[in-house]
């Protein structure tokens, strides 16, 4: 006589990492948990992204960035175009994270900075319930309705729900983060859950952290705004490194739009045209020197002519400086 033990669905089985669970589940969408699945299931196959949104019904674009969020923990390794689940590196994924240098937190937040960029995926009910059962939420979007002067739209909503739930910062953080996206004239839901992605990143968390962070990214604005107004330069964004030396000039060493301006001119006047290290040198040796007003700088100037101090500046040395970097 023949018996057998039927475990209906359970006949066929795959083992799945317990960290997914215990680490990652409560990071991790619920795309991404299935295509994890779907790649676990057909363990040791080299899957391409188009046939595991065809099978899930999803598109290829949440397959990939599904696949770059488990790449991370070394759960999915590329191959070329194609994906192979690491079924034996299961055990080892914690250490390989450490070892790596990539901790769950860091991990999330790049899950969520991919996230940002795709569009809303919190339905209305799901925010009218969230606002509902949330004073707080509740009085964040009130508060930003009257900022906007209208009812918020659905990709604005889904910006501040993300905001507070998904990236974690707290709702009178996330007003002050609003708050200060408007002073700048860029409230636009991309733009915000970027900004909140890097304040998380900065530990920017309390209000007075967010005070503190706001007021050192409005005097760099302002570094920035003054050195355009001297130079001429209208709508075009500085660089990197001309961000850079703006700060520097303005924040570090003291300097204010006159004297900029006198550095200016004489980098002008004395080669046709401007460049930032140039001019840079110039301040940098009137900053070393101790001449931060025009006074000072123009009674050094005499002196020099006279014959009784040494220039504050040599054009020749100016002219030697290498600007192949920045050029």
């Amino acid at each position: 006589m023949n018996y057998k033990i039927d475990l209906g669905g359970w006949n066929g089985i795959f083992a799945v990492p317990t960290d997914v669970v215990d680490k990652y589940m409560r990071i991790a969408s619920g795309i991404s948990i299935k295509v994890l699945l779907y790649f676990l299931r057909y363990s040791g196959h080299s899957i391409e992204t188009a046939q595991v949104s065809q099978a899930l019904s999803i598109s290829e674009e949440d397959v990939k960035d599904s696949l770059m969020f488990w790449e991370q923990f070394g759960l999915i390794k590329k191959n070329n175009d194609t994906y192979t689940p690491v079924a034996e590196q299961i055990a080892l994924v914690s250490e390989k994270a450490y070892a790596n240098e990539i901790t769950e937190e860091k991990a999330r937040f790049t899950a969520v900075k991919t996230a940002a960029l795709r569009s809303p995926h919190f339905s209305p009910i799901q925010i009218a319930d969230t606002v509902k059962g949330n004073d707080e939420v509740s009085y964040l979007f009130k508060t930003c309705e009257a900022l906007y002067g209208r009812p918020l739209k659905h990709t604005e909503q889904n910006a501040l729900v993300t905001i507070v739930d998904e990236i974690g910062l707290p709702s009178e953080v996330t007003l002050m983060l609003v708050d200060y996206c408007f002073s700048i004239d860029k409230p636009t839901p991309a733009f915000m859950k970027n900004m909140a992605v890097e304040w998380m990143e900065n530990g920017v968390t309390t209000l007075h952290a967010a005070e503190e962070y706001i007021s050192g990214l409005q005097a760099k604005f302002g570094a920035e705004n003054i050195v355009k107004s001297v130079f001429g330069i209208g709508n075009r964004a500085l660089s990197q490194k001309e961000k850079d030396f703006a700060v520097q000039w303005v924040n570090d060493w003291g300097f204010n739009a006159e004297i900029i301006r006198l550095a200016y001119d004489i980098n002008v006047n004395a080669k046709g045209k401007f460049t930032f290290p140039y001019i840079s040198k110039i301040l940098e040796t009137w900053h070393q020197k101790g001449l931060h007003t025009k006074e000072s700088i123009m009674a050094e100037q005499e002196n020099r002519q006279s014959g009784s101090v040494v220039p504050s500046f040599d054009t020749k040395e100016i002219d030697n400086i290498i600007l192949d970097d920045y050029m």
